[in-house]
């Protein structure tokens, strides 16, 4: 293995994100010589919800109790403001955090491991053969044996690799609101999911530790008619005159990506968004960003100390592992967001029953691809539209904890 202060690195990691810096993290531990590249200066503000899931709180390696800001017990599903669906947990169904400060953690555990780490400096370029690159940055060369394009949607990684990436892309509108501490408190421990307010798409509302966090996405509108709907939203909540909007930004969301995408070659690999591997229903993105970082690691180690090909494990692993499970759900999400009036209508009638399934997907106990498989089936569509709203014997029984 290479060391820290020889001139060629092992891995060069772009982007400080989720999938980066764990990425970093794991390689880092287990020895290897990594770089982290981050063109902005950390801690830096990032346009999320900060949503962590517990299937994804549970794919980080070690305690960040320190840097949550509120813990959803209550989840809610509201249909033209009126709600379909609410459910408590005993345990916190989300976690709450602020992007810039959950980065920042994340990569100064891999720093901790042995990573070295570079913010304020830009990838520029790649150059040279597999296990000898040359990567250019607005900080000068530097040698590695393998890149990863950590950088985001339009990743400069990937363009560079020349990898056939091809995603849509959902244009959401997010923002910080200040309110007064009574109007906190109103919405502590519980997040809202709102469909009925934009055409094809959702708004939500998550509390932080001293703001809330407050957003809408669209799945078929242009990014200059979500303003308006997000205006409305917050008037709707009773937060039109009494909040102070800060940081509001547009933010894309990969979605739908091509089957025939590949995420590595023999130069490296591409992590989290730039992949395109996004949930498709909610716009979440750090649990399938922190899952290609699991994938990444394997394959990385492997090629590092085996000399086996990137291209074949990381490639194939990504899509039975990942890809498969966003494309189901990407048709659950046409059918969603691209029928609304008809999908409204539903939620409304059987909220409770859908909200139920799709919780136990973000719990961790059930995939898309079981979701899909269910909702498309004789029994599924039978569990939806009984009359009586009550489920059959069999939705009785405890979920078990799905495979991932």
């Amino acid at each position: 293995m290479a060391k820290r202060n020889q001139t060629l690195y092992d891995v060069v990691i772009v982007g400080t994100g989720p999938a980066g810096c764990l990425l970093a993290y794991e390689l880092a531990r287990a020895g290897w010589a990594v770089l982290l590249l981050e063109k902005k200066k950390l801690p830096r503000y990032k346009t999320c919800g900060g949503g962590l899931t517990q299937r994804a709180l549970g794919l980080i390696p070690f305690d960040i109790d320190g840097i949550i800001e509120d813990r959803a017990h209550t989840i809610g599903l509201r249909v033209g403001y009126q709600t379909a669906f609410t459910q408590t947990f005993q345990s916190p169904a989300v976690h709450l955090v602020m992007r810039d400060r959950l980065d920042d953690r994340l990569a100064q555990h891999a720093v901790a491991k042995g990573a070295v780490l570079l913010d304020h400096t830009r990838f520029l370029s790649l150059s040279g053969p597999p296990g000898n690159l040359t990567i250019q940055t607005s900080a000068g060369p530097f040698r590695a044996r393998v890149i990863v394009g950590a950088d985001g949607v339009y990743s400069r990684v990937a363009r560079q690799l020349q990898l056939p990436l091809t995603y849509r892309i959902m244009p959401a509108l997010e923002g910080e609101l200040i309110v007064p501490p009574a109007t906190l408190r109103r919405f502590a421990g519980t997040i809202y999911f709102d469909f009925g307010v934009t055409p094809g798409g959702y708004a939500w509302l998550f509390p932080k530790k001293n703001h809330l966090s407050a957003g809408i996405l669209a799945r078929r509108r242009s990014a200059k008619q979500l303003k308006p709907h997000f205006l409305q939203y917050l008037a709707k909540n009773g937060l039109r005159h009494e909040v102070n909007i800060q940081s509001l930004r547009l933010h894309p969301i990969p979605c739908r990506p091509d089957r025939r995408n590949r995420y590595a070659d023999e130069r490296g690999l591409i992590v989290g968004d730039g992949t395109g591997l996004v949930d498709p229903v909610t716009g979440e993105g750090i649990f399938y960003a922190l899952k290609s970082a699991g994938i990444a690691a394997k394959a990385l180690k492997m090629h590092l100390k085996h000399r086996q090909p990137l291209t074949h494990h990381y490639n194939r692993s990504i899509k039975m592992e990942i890809e498969s499970e966003t494309l189901r759900a990407d048709i659950l999400a046409r059918i969603l967001y691209c029928l609304p009036a008809f999908s409204n209508r539903v939620l409304k009638n059987y909220g409770a029953k859908i909200g139920a399934k799709h919780m136990a997907v973000y719990l961790g106990a059930m995939t898309y691809r079981q979701l899909f498989n269910y909702v498309l089936s004789p029994k599924g569509v039978t569990y939806l539209l009984r009359p009586d709203g009550k489920p059959d014997r069999s939705d009785d029984q405890p979920l078990r904890t799905a495979k991932y």
